[in-house]
């Protein structure tokens, strides 16, 4: 699996050489000649692995060797990273900005990042290649020293946030109609023995038991018996208090930020006092009762009636909750998995010939029945047009195994196998956000194009490219559960979410590059992927060596403000932190392509802000207290997007955000203390006299301008 990876990173890296291997480029320290030299050996190695990779692949784990050409391969890809953004830097300053990497290189040999100093790297880099592929001499040191093998599993905690949607296309869901029926009839039978009645669906993952909970939570019958319908997505980690927020969250509509529990309790018991409701927990997992009951006490104001339906993978659980009703959900009938393979078809399966129907019929069987399973494999032999394709998918030893939760998750592996390359990285940084997340397709594609993921080199727009990623993702089940009413052409707010397993996935792949818990030193030295979720207190600040992702979620977080800055850190995304750590972030990370700052009471964004060069994409959401944007926020050329989303206080933006030269994209919503729009925006426009008018006339701005009205 490593070697699919590591395939995607060297890609990258070829990329981004290929714009420093100029012929016009001469230097003492002979660096044109190393980094063609380095580019020629990240091409031979790439070449070498597309070869032999598949062998490798199958026997499942990694040899050093393939660790250590991924070790190189991503410090190769800092190098290059850095050097190119010092250089665009310096030309600006110094050239207009022509010609940038043979200007920067020729004229500036003592600039912050020298000739001699990036000669040192290079040199270093392609030194380590060199041994590398002396290494690989023999195919054994891959294929023979890695036995065949199942992926392993190791499962790490986080809590997720509370899913967006609980609409599902019913004409997509096949064999559950006796399922959703019986379970309605469940919640809806009155028990007089019981106040709030428990029932529990018991499944595999991957096995539909999510689908058949939003089938039952918009049945008529359920939304006519009930007077409250409340859905909560639990995750692994139980804990009552982030639990009780989610209630909180689903009954209210927002978040009880800064609000004690005390107050959040009470405001649930009044909602619920003497009313009959219907509460979907989804993906349980906890097995202390004392836990659960701790729970349930927030819930006994109910009336008589009301029910809760949970979904678990264990019997364990459903009994350690006193169910009233257990129902073990089955897998689908062959020929309800042929109905699914062939809804996720369309109407390309009539083109397909009998030998491939023949061959999707074998592969479907497979998959054990598991939705989840064939809707993915269906997605990845969409993209194929070889029946040689379809008959390695079939003849794979991933696929030959007995056990059920395995099948489902050999499938799955299977799958990102063959997933084009360029979508494997995209894919990989999904692992970023924490389980349940509601992901933004605008804010993901701004988040690829800061990675270098998506090409900016091309004649169509970055963010156009991206759009047909995240199309592609969708098609193949890595990316899920879309609003099946909403008009995707109409809409820039296009949200998803992932599968839990496929969430997993996305982690296991990684291994201990990502990280979300602190275990041991190994993995500070190897994380470039770092999810913290409800974290307090000061972080190690080697930690941050290596990490290219930064997902912090957490009021009491700081660290040490004599750490330096940090060079690799591609993307940013900040929740709950306190208004005091922002600028420390900040001013660490000024390498960083996207900033996204959510629910912070800061009242300013930081003036460091102008110091981060490289900076792409800001989305501020749901600061209240935010009433000034910098005017510094000018010196950022490379800036493509801001967004302000839900800042309240912010009277006006600051004239200066005419001089961000690449400004294509200005987000304004719920912004409605905004009284004035700067004179740099009018362009060829006369200045609009109201806020509205200016809306209003926004059109004729220009294209590279998107308004919301406020």
């Amino acid at each position: 699996m490593e070697v699919a990876l590591v395939s995607a990173v060297l890609k990258i890296v070829g990329t981004k050489l290929a714009p420093l291997a100029i012929k016009e480029f001469r230097s003492k320290a002979d660096v044109a000649k190393d980094i063609q030299e380095l580019q020629d050996l990240v091409e031979e190695i790439n070449d070498w692995l597309h070869t032999v990779g598949d062998k490798a692949i199958r026997n499942g784990r990694s040899s050093k060797w393939l660790k250590r050409l991924k070790e190189a391969a991503y410090d190769a890809e800092d190098v290059v990273h850095e050097f190119h953004i010092e250089a665009e830097k310096q030309d600006i300053k110094v050239t207009g900005g022509k010609n940038t990497m043979v200007k920067y290189l020729l004229t500036k040999p003592k600039s912050a990042v020298s000739e001699f100093k990036i000669a040192h790297k290079i040199k270093a880099i392609k030194s380590r290649f060199d041994a590398i592929v002396k290494g690989r001499s023999d195919y054994s040191t891959i294929a023979n020293s890695m036995p065949v093998d199942h992926p392993v599993h190791h499962t790490r905690k986080t809590i997720g946030e509370v899913p967006f949607y609980t609409i599902v296309d019913e004409t997509s869901v096949f064999g559950r109609d006796q399922e959703k029926n019986q379970i309605t009839s469940e919640l809806i039978e009155t028990n007089s023995q019981q106040r709030i009645k428990i029932v529990s669906v018991i499944g595999l993952g991957g096995s539909g038991k999510t689908t058949l909970a939003k089938l039952v939570f918009n049945d008529g019958n359920i939304v006519n018996h009930f007077e409250v319908l409340l859905w909560v997505h639990v995750s692994r980690e139980f804990v009552v208090e982030k639990l009780v927020e989610k209630l909180f969250e689903a009954i209210a509509g927002d978040m009880p930020e800064h609000l004690p529990l005390q107050h959040v309790s009470r405001t649930i018991s009044d909602k619920l006092a003497g009313k009959r409701f219907l509460a979907v927990l989804d993906d349980v997992w906890t097995e202390d009762r004392v836990d659960w009951e701790r729970f349930m006490v927030h819930l006994k104001s109910g009336a008589p009636g009301s029910s809760i339906l949970l979904t678990t993978r264990s019997r364990k659980v459903a009994e350690a909750v006193d169910s009233s009703y257990a129902y073990d959900l089955p897998f689908l009938s062959k020929e309800d998995s042929r109905k699914v393979f062939q809804q996720c078809f369309g109407i390309a399966m009539k083109a397909l010939d009998t030998e491939f129907l023949q061959v999707g019929i074998e592969i479907v069987n497979k998959c054990g029945g598991v939705p989840l399973a064939i809707k993915v494999i269906a997605g990845i032999l969409h993209g194929m047009k070889g029946i040689e394709e379809w008959q390695s998918i079939s003849n794979s030893n991933l696929l030959d195994v007995q056990d059920d939760e395995h099948r489902v998750s050999a499938c799955l592996w299977l799958s990102f196998v063959h997933l084009p390359d360029h979508l494997k990285p995209c894919f990989v940084y999904c692992s970023i956000f924490p389980r349940g997340y509601v992901i933004n397709r605008r804010h993901l594609i701004s988040q690829w194009i800061a990675h270098g993921f998506v090409p900016t080199n091309q004649a169509r727009q970055p963010e156009d490219v991206g759009i047909g990623y995240f199309d592609s993702l969708l098609k193949v089940g890595f990316l899920q559960d879309q609003d099946p009413d909403q008009d995707w052409s109409t809409s820039d707010e296009v949200r998803c979410k992932m599968h839990d397993l496929i969430h997993d996935l996305a982690r296991q792949i990684l291994q201990d590059e990502f990280v979300s818990e602190i275990e041991t030193n190994d993995q500070i030295n190897r994380c470039r992927y770092l999810s913290l979720t409800s974290c307090t207190g000061k972080l190690d600040n080697k930690l941050y060596g290596k990490v290219r992702a930064l997902y912090v979620s957490g009021r009491d977080l700081t660290f040490d403000k004599t750490m330096d800055k940090q060079c690799c850190v591609r993307t940013i995304i900040l929740k709950y932190i306190t208004a005091d750590s922002l600028p420390q972030f900040i001013s660490k990370f000024e390498y960083m392509g996207h900033l996204e700052i959510s629910n912070v009471n800061c009242e300013a964004l930081p003036e460091a802000l102008s110091h981060c060069w490289n900076l792409q994409a800001i989305h501020v959401l749901k600061c209240t207290r935010l009433a000034v944007v910098p005017e510094t926020i000018g010196k950022l050329k490379k800036l493509r997007t801001l967004e302000l989303n839900g800042v309240w206080s912010i009277k006006s933006l600051p004239q200066s955000i005419g001089d961000c030269d690449n400004l294509r994209s200005l987000y304004l919503e719920d912004c409605g203390g905004i009284k004035d729009i700067p004179n740099s925006l009018e362009k060829e426009s006369p200045k609009p006299t109201s806020v509205h008018d200016f809306f209003e006339s926004s059109r004729i701005i220009g294209p590279w301008i998107l308004f919301r009205p406020c």
